[in-house]
C-alpha cells in the first residue's frame, strides 16, 4: 500500500449557483475564496475534481481588490460571467468586500474589470463589467452553421454568423423559432472541431422567442472544445449573444439597452441574466452583465 509522508493540505472550496436564487437552479461554479498559495497545477486539478463549467480562484491582487483564476476541467480560461457572479456572492457572504463601497475590481486575464453591487427588486446582485465586444465574420456557410444544431439554413435568422468577444470568443447565431432551438441535434464532434479551428469556446445560438414572456431572449452555450456539453446559464456568452442582438438591430436602441437572458431551460437548469449595454455615436461602449447567487455546498478539498 503506498504511504504518503507529506501533511495532508486542506482548501475550503464552495458550490454557488448563479444567476438564479433558487438551488439548483441556474449555473454552478466552484468557488475557492483563498487561493494565494495554490498553484496553478492543484488548481487545474481541483477543476478537474469538481467537473464544473467553471472553477474560479480569488488570490490577493496589486492592481484590484482581487485577483480572480477561471478553470474548466481541462484548462484555464481569460473570463468566466457565472463564476464571477458566483465568486462575488461568496465574498459577500463571508464578509469579504468592503460594504462602504459598493464597486469592485477584479484582476483578471481579459483586463481588470470592475463588478458592481446593487439591489434589483429588493434582491442583491452583482452586476460585471465585460470587455467592449469584438466582431468577427467566420469562414462557415449559413447551412454549416445549422448543421451545428441538426437544422436547415432556413430556420436561421437572415443574419451572418459571427465571432463575438466580450471577454472571450463564441460563435454566434440566431435561429428563428424557439422550438427549433430547444429541441436541436447537436452535432457535438462538428462543434468541438470547429470550436477549436476558429478559436472561439463554443457556440452560443439565440432566439428571439422566450419561454418567459417578460424575457427578451432564449440562448444556449454549447462548449464540448472545452469540456463542457452544455453550460445551464453562462455570462459571457449572455453578454455576447446581447452584443450581436444590438449590433444587428434585433431590438429597439437608444442610449441604454436592458436586456434579461434566459437560459437552462434544456438541462433543467434555468435562470437568467441582466444585460445593461451603453451606446456612444453608433458603438456598443459597455457592457454589463448580472444576477444573484446562492450557495449550495460548503466544504473542504483534501489533497
Amino acid at each position: 500500500m503506498e504511504q504518503r509522508t507529506t501533511e495532508l493540505k486542506k482548501i475550503n472550496i464552495k458550490q454557488v449557483d448563479a444567476f438564479t436564487s433558487i438551488p439548483f437552479g441556474g449555473n454552478p461554479a466552484g468557488v475557492v475564496t483563498e487561493a494565494s498559495t495554490i498553484s496553478d497545477d492543484i488548481k487545474q486539478k481541483i477543476a478537474k475534481e469538481m467537473n464544473l463549467s467553471e472553477t474560479a480562484f480569488v488570490s490577493q491582487s496589486e492592481v484590484a481588490d482581487f485577483k480572480i483564476q477561471f478553470f474548466t476541467p481541462k484548462f484555464e480560461v481569460d473570463l468566466c460571467g457565472h463564476a464571477t457572479i458566483g465568486t462575488f456572492s461568496a465574498l459577500y457572504e463571508e464578509g469579504k468586500l468592503d460594504l462602504n463601497k459598493s464597486k469592485y475590481y477584479q484582476e483578471t486575464k481579459a483586463g481588470v474589470l470592475p463588478v458592481e453591487l446593487v439591489t434589483f427588486n429588493d434582491k442583491k446582485i452583482f452586476m460585471m463589467n465585460q470587455p467592449t465586444p469584438k466582431f468577427e465574420m467566420i469562414n462557415m456557410s449559413k447551412n454549416e452553421v445549422a448543421n451545428l444544431l441538426g437544422l436547415n439554413e432556413e430556420d436561421l435568422l437572415d443574419i451572418p454568423p459571427m465571432k463575438t468577444n466580450t471577454g472571450i470568443w463564441w460563435l454566434v447565431f440566431g435561429v428563428k423559432e424557439l422550438e427549433k432551438l430547444k429541441n436541436a441535434k447537436l452535432d457535438l464532434q462538428t462543434i468541438e472541431k470547429i470550436s477549436e479551428k476558429y478559436k472561439v469556446i463554443g457556440i452560443a445560438p439565440f432566439c428571439l422567442e422566450t419561454f418567459n414572456e417578460n424575457y427578451d431572449y432564449h440562448m444556449r452555450a454549447i462548449a464540448p472544445y472545452v469540456g463542457v456539453v452544455e453550460d445551464p446559464v453562462c455570462g459571457t456568452g449572455n453578454g455576447c449573444v446581447a452584443s450581436y442582438i444590438v449590433r444587428n438591430n434585433l431590438v429597439k436602441s437608444n442610449q441604454q439597452i436592458d436586456l434579461i437572458g434566459e437560459q437552462g431551460q434544456e438541462v433543467d437548469r434555468p435562470g437568467c441574466v441582466y444585460v445593461n449595454i451603453l451606446i456612444e455615436n453608433g458603438d456598443i461602449s459597455e457592457v454589463k452583465v448580472g444576477g444573484s447567487a446562492v450557495t449550495i455546498i460548503s466544504g473542504e478539498i483534501t489533497y
